[in-house]
């Protein structure tokens, strides 16, 4: 089993819900930790709420969620959105206190996941966020 699930929604704050509701479905397809399932939701949300606040001005854009369930209940979820990205030598050094509450959802993301990269998306524009848990 190597389920994915793609998931795109208008980048406003309204539907960040959306993104909670689709990964909840996914993880639902195998034994999942409710603690692991709640955490993956919190990190969604951030993930997803970055793309909403910082990749688009006024005229608005889209969030991508991919989401893929793997054999041995690993979820990958890769958040993207086509906003005019970051310079990625500098997430590395990004900290949550300097930047205060805008810092926080790449620190609980990373609190979270097992593992994190964050970067442009495959075709250079944008901002890409993936991480990984277990399901159990």
């Amino acid at each position: 089993m190597n389920d994915h699930y793609t998931l795109v929604f208008p980048a406003r704050p309204e539907y960040l819900l959306l993104a909670r509701l689709a990964l909840t479905g996914v993880a639902r397809l195998a034994p999942v930790d409710e603690e692991a399932l709640a955490d993956l939701r919190l990190a969604v949300t951030e993930a997803a709420a970055n793309a909403c606040r910082h990749a688009y001005g006024e005229d608005g854009g889209s969030v991508t969620v991919h989401l893929s369930l793997a054999e041995n209940d690993l979820l990958e979820v890769v958040v993207e959105d086509d906003g005019p990205g970051f310079d990625e030598g500098d997430v590395a050094q990004w900290d949550a206190g300097a930047l205060g509450e805008d810092g926080m959802g790449l620190t609980i993301i990373r609190a979270i996941a097992e593992d994190v990269e964050i970067g442009a998306r495959e075709n250079g524009s944008g901002t890409r966020i993936r991480f990984t848990r277990s399901l159990r």
